[in-house]
């Protein structure tokens, strides 16, 4: 048996794109002589390739690593390239290790055709966290499946911003080569302290070469559940009224603002909480006083409106939410013709 073995003398990137950069092959040995193994030197057949080992002396039994980097800029096509290992070998003065690789250019790519490295070695098999209707205070767990189509191990490090509902639990994680990896990711809503929907970004700090931050945007829509309430807890409930939904400011000049008020009331035998307001446009505002109303209570709220760089037919929704069991949610319709 040879003193010095190599798991694998050839190392084939596959198809790399020039625009890319520099790629690495690996090359892990084993010395398994009686004496110390000494690198004395190590050549590249081109200059395009730079190649340098973990360290110059291995003792019996050591493993050590060869490094080829190589930079495919100016080349295309099927591309084959050698590094020469010198030292104490027993059988011989050197090796030759080899590697090849399908060079192309993005510039005149097929349509569709995938650049491996385009967005990172390490790819997530989501685009999108869509978590749709949950009920407040549940706890439950999604995945996602992460690819190492690089040419070294990549490792997900942790998550960049706390999300105080949103938590990793198997981080960090570090995927080899080729291989796939899930993050298992908690979500609990009874560290939320919000209703209706909510969305954000997700972001994970990993060792991946061209896009270390991996973003994924998620979206859900938090509901209390009434659906489990008792028929007993619906008939105490608190419950909403308010004196019109539709809001009609009439005619107005462009720019100019108005405003008109509504009564808001609690027809209910519990305190009703307007746990959320919602615009779908900054121009409308709703000033509330207070955001509890006891049993039989009213309150007069403004309903404000600007038409700046606004023309024609508007609509606006305000859209409220409560604990009201019968109408969690009620919208405002502000309307305007604006000339």
């Amino acid at each position: 048996m040879n003193d010095i073995v190599f798991d694998q003398r050839f190392h084939d990137f596959g198809t790399i794109f020039e625009e890319n950069g520099i790629v690495t092959a690996k090359y892990d040995f084993t010395n398994y002589g009686n004496s110390p193994f000494i690198i004395s030197a190590i050549d590249a057949a081109c200059g395009c390739t730079n190649p340098r080992s973990s360290k110059d002396t291995f003792m019996p039994g050591e493993r050590g690593q060869i490094l080829a980097e190589f930079n495919p800029k100016g080349f295309a096509g099927k591309t084959k390239k050698w590094i020469y290992v010198r030292g104490n070998f027993e059988d011989g003065y050197q090796i030759e290790l080899k590697f090849e690789a399908e060079i192309k250019s993005s510039y005149n790519r097929d349509n569709y055709e995938y650049i491996r490295g385009e967005f990172g070695y390490l790819l997530i098999n989501k685009i999108k966290f869509k978590w749709s209707d949950r009920f407040e205070n549940s706890i439950f767990t999604d995945t996602i499946e992460l690819s190492n189509d690089g040419y070294n191990p990549i490792t997900v490090y942790s998550q960049k911003e706390n999300i105080p509902f949103i938590k990793p639990l198997n981080l960090p994680i570090t995927v080899p080569i080729g291989e796939k990896r899930k993050v298992i990711f908690e979500i609990d809503l009874s560290l939320t302290d919000t209703i209706g929907p909510i969305s954000g970004y997700i972001n994970l700090t990993t060792d991946d070469k061209f896009y270390p931050k991996k973003q994924l945007p998620y979206s859900i829509n938090i509901q209390t559940d009434f659906i489990s309430w008792r028929r007993k807890q619906i008939k105490n409930a608190a419950q909403i009224f308010v004196s019109t939904t539709t809001i009609n400011l009439g005619t107005m000049n462009a720019g100019s603002k108005r405003a008109k008020f509504v009564t808001m009331s609690n027809t209910g035998k519990s305190p009703l909480i307007l746990r959320r307001i919602d615009t779908d446009c900054s121009c409308t505002l709703l000033n509330l006083s207070k955001r509890v109303l006891l049993p039989g209570e009213s309150m007069e709220t403004k309903v404000s409106y600007d038409s700046l760089f606004k023309k024609g037919k508007q609509t606006k929704i305000i859209s409220i939410y409560t604990n009201d069991p019968n109408q969690p949610i009620v919208n405002l319709y502000v309307k305007a013709d604006v000339k």
